[in-house]
């Protein structure tokens, strides 16, 4: 296989589009059937054989049951398409996957594209970039390679201008396209192009504009006039009576919408059988003022977006020197206008909406680095005759640069006695001169400026007798901007346990926006000694997310279970694990684990298009989040917030029907069922952190500086500057803990300053003196054992006569465990077994 990919696809919501980069150059194919560009991203269902395209959309009036659309937006979901025609289901992923073979057919060069750049979304989770690998794989491809969308259209941008050498300082990508939006930053400093952040929404595109016109206008318009009951369930239902217009008005809204991106105005015809079964015929017109009303606060939502990122960056609207338009729904007036009006930004339309993402996307396959890759490898020479040297070359180059120079390097292989070799620029304009072949050899090779520079390989014998090796050229581009790996969505995170607080919170390890590839070793304790051929287990979760939010709303990217079962030895508690993550360009998890203890290595690879769901870390996780909702609840009650407890309530009890179900549910289960649970217990975690949330949020700041104060009172009693230094310690990044909406990051922040306080009170006898005399206070009723309780105040009241404050301690500590909170009600959680 060619290690160049060279071929870029945008896989769009929409429309889909193949393009090849050579000679420095971008081609994007046409359809040979119409001569378009752009394929309909449309897959129709005939009994004798599949239709993709044009063709396909124009059967969605026809037989609506048997042709799809927009899956692109349900890529990586468990939801599946039923095709009567074939009496099966179809995954988004195969879907799109006879999407990519029919793209194949454009290429009219003779070339079978091999390996591909295909585009998502910025905001793609994990499983949905693999669930988008694994339709390129279906479709044929040998490799498949991802990049986000926004980084393509940049590239598309930055390519076309002619200073591209001047471009500096920061710029804005506006992608609104069929399905999805994105927004990049994009920073130009010094000839190299960076993204510095990015947002987005996978479910905001120009099918919700399609979507607003039938919500807003014509469902409206209908059950004004006509006698249609329930008709938007009727209309919408898979089984409604309205069902097949559904269809056909989806479509027609499109071509209203199109059209009003021109024409200030737009009809819409079809008809409609009303409730006693007369016939109308439909005709109304659509203003752009109309259209306009129905998708204005879309469109200010994704301004707000952009907003988002320029805040979190804490850049102005006067450092960012254009926004970018990029996408088909840009097309539309509107957008054009808010984007300018709400950002106050000249916004630059130069690039073509429609083919931007696959130039972008050729660019990049053209100049990713090679990764020390074998070349096409022929057994003959040019002259046929057979190399009895074998000689094979693995090369690594940058194949598009803004500098004069690029940095060769090859290994070697094959009998390489007394063989030298010569690179040659095309134009002559390099010449690396005879050199001995070694196993690895490596070259700066100078380029022509603003070209696409080709070097040729030459491989000669003792005799300066050219060996028959593959042809090994060399093929630089000058003067067009790359970039080499792309930033992270959300960050990854490990799920560790918080023994103190009786829950499980997570660690970062790849920071959001950081450039894959990546990879970090970390070393932890175990929390707790798990015997060998015992039931217990020890569990390394990964998750993508945000680092502040609950474990359990996070989307699961990979997990290692290492049972008890498969223990060499007992592991103990306190002793080290060793963790090691590696996370590929295209988002391919690995998880290595070695318990030093042992010596035992654990290791696996995640492509998570497949959902991996752990049955036992379920049940635990909604055990936990079961336990969460009753403690709220009663606090909620006991507070006599009724409107908060009656929102726990109901989540207590859908937490509880999950568990249910989970129940029933065989280790070998082979249905989806547990993978819609494990969505469902994301989502109800989410919910159930939610709730009070902005109280919980202005308790715990109030409790910060409660005992901040306090802890600043006591050092100033103390006069020790080591307390000083702990203090100041535990207010590193205050603001940011305080800012992070994280009820956890300021809950720790709040126990490690109740910890400083006690630590410097716990050595005072009048601490002691005061707990018991509040002991003394409280009936014997509230102890769990009233004779023992009564017993210890006896002891503590001797002691007290004695000025025996050690023994004090003792009977305060007694009487601190037999208080009804320390007997701990709560089952202790599973948890991962990692600290």
């Amino acid at each position: 296989m060619n290690n160049n990919i060279n071929f870029g696809i945008d896989l769009g919501t929409t429309n889909s589009l193949i393009a090849k980069f050579q000679d420095g150059k971008v081609e994007i194919f046409k359809n040979p059937y119409g001569q378009k560009l752009t394929l309909p991203s449309v897959v129709a269902f005939r009994k004798d054989r599949i239709i993709v395209g044009d063709k396909a959309r124009a059967l969605i009036e026809k037989d609506p049951e048997n042709v799809f659309a927009s899956f692109k937006r349900k890529m990586g979901t468990a939801e599946s398409f039923f095709v009567p025609n074939l009496g099966d289901f179809k995954t988004p992923a195969a879907l799109s996957a006879q999407v990519l073979k029919e793209l194949k057919n454009f290429v009219h060069t003779g070339e079978t594209p091999d390996a591909v750049v295909i585009t998502i979304p910025a905001s793609f989770d994990t499983i949905q970039c693999n669930a988008t690998k694994k339709a390129g794989y279906e479709a044929g491809f040998k490799e498949v390679a991802l990049l986000h969308e926004p980084i393509a259209a940049c590239l598309a941008f930055a390519n076309k201008q002619e200073a591209q050498t001047k471009m500096k300082g920061q710029w804005l990508v506006y992608d609104l396209g069929g399905g999805t939006f994105d927004v990049a930053l994009v920073r130009f400093a010094e000839g190299e192009m960076k993204v510095i952040d990015h947002e987005g929404d996978n479910y905001l595109g120009g099918v919700d504009f399609d979507m607003a016109v039938i919500d807003h206008l014509v469902i409206p318009y209908l059950e004004k006039r006509y006698k249609l009951p329930d008709f938007s369930r009727e209309l919408k239902g898979a089984k409604g009576k309205y069902n097949t217009l559904y269809y056909s008005l989806i479509k027609k809204a499109e071509e209203v919408k199109v059209q009003l991106t021109t024409d200030l105005f737009a009809e819409l015809e079809f008809e409609i059988t009303d409730q006693d079964g007369t016939l109308h015929d439909i005709c109304f017109t659509i203003t752009r003022e109309d259209f306009e009303g129905c998708i204005y606060n879309k469109v200010i939502y994704s301004t707000e977006l952009v907003k988002k990122i320029l805040s979190r960056n804490q850049v102005s609207g006067r450092e960012v020197r254009e926004v970018v338009l990029i996408g088909g729904s840009t097309y539309i007036p509107l957008v054009k206008q808010l984007v300018a009006k709400e950002l106050g930004i000249a916004v630059n339309c130069t690039v073509d909406p429609t083919t931007a993402v696959v130039m972008g996307a050729a660019y990049y396959a053209g100049g990713k680095v090679k990764q020390l890759l074998p070349d096409t490898v022929s057994p003959a020479g040019e002259k046929g005759l057979v190399s009895v040297r074998n000689i094979r070359f693995k090369t690594a180059y940058q194949k598009i640069t803004q500098d004069l120079s690029a940095y060769f390097t090859a290994i070697v292989s094959g009998d390489l006695d007394g063989c030298t070799y010569r690179i040659v620029r095309a134009d002559g304009g390099y010449d690396s001169g005879i050199k001995r072949l070694k196993e690895r050899i490596s070259e700066v090779l100078l380029l022509a400026p603003d070209t696409c520079n080709r070097f040729e390989l030459t491989v000669f014998d003792e005799e300066h007798q050219p060996v028959p090796v593959q042809k090994t050229v060399i093929e630089i581009t000058h003067g067009k901007f790359s970039v080499q790996g792309q930033p992270l969505p959300d960050d990854i995170c490990i799920e560790v346990d918080d023994i103190e607080n009786n829950i499980t919170r997570l660690e970062v390890i790849f920071e959001k926006n950081a450039i894959l590839p990546l990879r970090k070793t970390i070393t932890r304790e175990l929390v707790k000694t798990i015997m060998r051929g015992s039931d217990d287990s020890l569990m390394i979760n990964v998750v993508e997310g945000s680092r502040y939010a609950v474990p359990l709303s996070c989307v699961p990217v990979g997990v290692i279970e290492i049972t008890a079962r498969e223990l060499a030895s007992d592991l103990v508690k306190g002793s080290d694990i060793e963790i090691t993550l590696e996370m590929s360009e295209s988002r391919d998890l690995t998880i290595t684990a070695t318990l030093l203890l042992n010596d035992q290595a654990f290791s696996d690879v995640f492509n998570p298009s497949v959902r991996y769901v752990n049955m036992n870390k379920l049940r635990e996780e909604l055990t936990v989040l079961h336990r969460q909702a009753l403690k709220l609840l009663k606090q909620y009650e006991n507070s006599q917030e009724y409107e908060l407890a009656a929102s726990l309530q109901y989540l207590e009890s859908e937490i509880n029907k999950a568990i249910m179900v989970l129940q029933g549910q065989g280790e070998d289960d082979v249905t989806d069922k547990k993978y819609q649970l494990e969505e469902n217990k994301r989502k109800l975690a989410q919910q159930l952190d939610a709730v009070g949330k902005e109280q919980q949020l202005v308790h715990l700041v109030e409790q910060y500086y409660e005992y901040r104060n306090y802890c600043e009172a006591l050092i100033k009693e103390s006069a020790e500057p080591a307390w000083q230094l702990k203090l100041d310690e535990i207010m590193t990044a205050e603001k940011v803990s305080l800012a992070s909406q994280s009820a956890y990051t300021i809950k720790t922040k709040v126990a490690a300053l109740k910890k400083l306080a006690w630590d410097m009170k716990k050595d005072q006898d009048y601490t002691w003196i005061n707990i018991f005399h509040h002991y003394t206070t409280l009936p014997l009723t509230q102890f769990t054992d009233e004779k023992k309780a009564a017993r210890y105040i006896g002891v503590g009241e001797r002691a007290l006569e004695r000025h025996n404050y050690k023994e004090l301690k003792v009977a305060v500590l007694a009487l601190h465990h037999l208080l009804p909170d320390e007997q701990k009600d709560e089952k202790r959680m599973k948890g991962t077994g990692i600290g």
